[in-house]
């Protein structure tokens, strides 16, 4: 199963970036965009291991208990 790296934005819109089959490819992508991001920013960037965007996209969209 791929990783779904997302962007989030403050209206809770998900804007899909990239899809990749290794974690590690994934996660150097996160922390790529984490650091360029402004200190500022209100979007989010989340990456999830889902059969296909569509599962993804539910996953992300979810909100989690605290």
């Amino acid at each position: 199963m791929p990783y779904f790296v997302f962007q989030i934005s403050a209206d809770r819109k998900l804007m899909p970036l990239n899809v990749f089959e290794k974690f590690k490819e994934a996660k150097d992508l996160c922390r790529e965009l984490r650091q360029a991001q402004a200190a500022d920013a209100k979007e989010l960037i989340r990456m999830t291991f889902a059969k296909d965007e569509q599962e993804a996209r539910r996953l992300l969209g979810n909100r989690r208990a605290p």
